[in-house]
């Protein structure tokens, strides 16, 4: 049985407990387009295409779960008598650049993408009466644009192009551009505040040319809100870019919306309402949202602020709710009694997890949740030359060598900011790792993502120190839970090489000192995904349970343990 007082009729008070950043907001490029919704667009007998990428080419072959079977679900439930045709163009990769390449060549070629039976050339030249373009994503994952107002610009202007050309050869009685979803799951993100800005390109090009907005990366946020009153770690995405059944749903209802079928949006969330929210019989839900308060690597305490949301089976008396950090941490206020509220916590990152035991009691009920804060990185991000690469696939290690290397490997250099071989140095910046980005919260994951919109050739150094209380031998677990992930590594422990290579799965033997380590990574990033992971493991039941952690540099006391 569902709980009847959390149904999407009462979405936006849900939505208000954890507030949507501005560049999430869809005022900010749906309103400029259509202040209004559309009245319905989808007649009868019509034919419907959609363009992309690779989240167009799963959403087809994805079946009933698929965010095309969903819109079409959707409009059947609201309008039956209406019958369409639907047929998704997807292709992995693909960018604006890429998708003019593909019309062009499909007038003389075939042109086959992620869907097998289906042509480009022939599904344009027998026309459609609905035409949906939802690309972007790729020019910002791989990415192919600077983050820069006058690259969104000429990416724009090569989409209106596009559309033309599209127009031209498909003779649409409608055209509509669908906005980009999230890349990662933090809005703030670097990369998804450059999406916000080329949502707002798409916003200026719909108006120019009288076409609709679909919010799509709109519904997307909202539907992770929606899941995250209830659990902490819900999704969206599958691996921060492709759309987890969560996630074909909210494109669906972003898209229907657009299309000026709410009521069909509304009916969907409903019917598919397990999707972000839990069983009746799973209430009451203890749930919250971590976040990371301005902080510095070299500062001795990191400050967090956890945001909680409790959600009764039916009405009751507000919950007692406490958050406990462990040694060295204050938590302030001790405790609260309401529904929703904040803490914020304050300590040293200084084991591989720094857990924050969440409570509330109401009556006889109690929930728990363990928030797990991962030990930080001592991260730079900077302009590069790539040395030791071929044809950006091939890279040959003893090739690449950098000044800085054998110096930072060393521990000297941690004071200033690193002065990377193009652009101005770059600072030294506090990372650690969360659930937003791939990797999740491993405490040995780092996304570049997190940190900066990274281009080709651009180069990362890390660092952390951690602390032994006597000799030990120890693996290092290397590798990357990104998908498309073509960057270099390069590792050392104590001022020793210990791995040089592409990005990928290695174990690297190795032995801390008793004391203070030094572990330090150089990475050059190519293309895509740049995420990797240093794992440190220890042999024959060995838990590491009293290594500690520090990201900035010695002096440094030997910490309690």
């Amino acid at each position: 049985m569902q709980n009847k007082r959390l149904l999407p009729a009462g979405i936006a008070a849900i939505i208000a407990w954890t507030a949507l950043p501005a560049t999430a907001q869809p005022a900010r490029l749906a309103g400029a387009a259509q202040s209004d919704p559309p009245a319905p667009i989808v007649k009868n007998s019509d034919r419907i295409v959609f363009i992309g990428d690779s989240i167009t080419g799963q959403g087809a072959k994805g079946g009933p779960g698929g965010w095309p079977a969903l819109i079409a679900e959707g409009l059947r439930l609201v309008r039956p008598d209406v019958q369409a045709t639907w047929i998704a163009l997807g292709g992995s990769g693909s960018t604006i650049g890429a998708w003019l390449n593909f019309e062009k060549k499909s007038r003389t070629e075939s042109v086959v993408l992620d869907v097998k039976d289906v042509e480009v050339g022939k599904t344009l030249d027998a026309g459609t009466e609905v035409l949906v373009v939802m690309l972007g994503m790729n020019d910002i994952l791989a990415p192919s644009l600077k983050n820069d107002p006058a690259d969104f610009d000429a990416w724009a202007v090569r989409y209106g192009e596009l559309i033309e050309a599209l127009r031209a050869r498909s003779h649409p009685r409608v055209v509509a551009l669908a906005t980009i979803t999230p890349c990662t799951e933090e809005p703030a993100s670097p990369k998804n505040q450059a999406m916000a800005e080329l949502n707002a390109e798409i916003a200026k090009l719909a108006q120019e040319k009288k076409l609709l907005v679909l919010p799509t990366g709109e519904a997307s946020y909202e539907i992770q809100v929606l899941g995250r009153a209830y659990q902490p770690y819900f999704h969206v995405t599958r691996d921060f870019v492709h759309p987890n059944p969560a996630g074909h749903l909210a494109i669906a209802v972003g898209m229907l919306r657009g299309l000026g079928e709410a009521r069909a949006a509304e009916k969907l969330l409903k019917n598919y309402a397990k999707l972000y929210q839990p069983a009746a019989d799973k209430f009451p839900a203890l749930s919250y949202t971590l976040q990371k308060l301005a902080g510095s690597p070299d500062d001795a305490t990191q400050r967090f602020r956890v945001k909680y949301q409790w959600t009764p089976a039916a009405a009751a008396t507000p919950p007692l709710v406490k958050a406990v950090g462990p040694e060295g941490w204050t938590v302030n206020p001790a405790s609260l009694t309401a529904a929703q509220g904040q803490f914020e916590c304050t300590g040293p990152l200084d084991r591989a997890e720094n857990k924050i035991i969440l409570t509330a009691t109401a009556g006889t009920e109690s929930r728990e949740q363990v928030i797990a804060i991962p030990a930080g990185w001592r991260i730079a991000v900077g302009g590069g030359k790539l040395s030791g690469w071929t044809r950006n696939a091939i890279y040959d290690p003893t090739q690449d060598h950098q000044a800085l290397d054998e110096k930072l490997a060393q521990g000297d250099g941690f004071s200033a900011p690193v002065p990377f071989t193009v652009g101005a140095p770059a600072p030294w910046l506090l990372a650690v790792a969360n659930s937003d980005y791939t990797g999740l919260n491993r405490p040995g994951s780092i996304d570049m993502a997190a940190l900066a919109f990274f281009h080709y050739s651009d180069q990362a150094y890390g660092a952390r120190w951690i602390f032994s209380p006597r000799e030990r031998p120890v693996n290092l677990n290397l590798g990357t839970q990104g998908f498309a992930v073509n960057a270099s590594l390069g590792v050392w422990l104590n001022g020793k090489p210990v791995y040089a290579g592409k990005i990928g799965k290695a174990i690297a033997a190795a032995a801390f000192q008793k004391g203070w380590n030094l572990l330090v990574f150089r990475s050059s990033f190519v293309q895509w995904q740049w995420q990797l992971s240093i794992d440190v493991a220890g042999e024959a039941g060995d838990d590491l349970a009293d290594l500690r952690y520090a990201t900035r540099p010695p002096p440094l006391t030997a910490p309690a343990r």
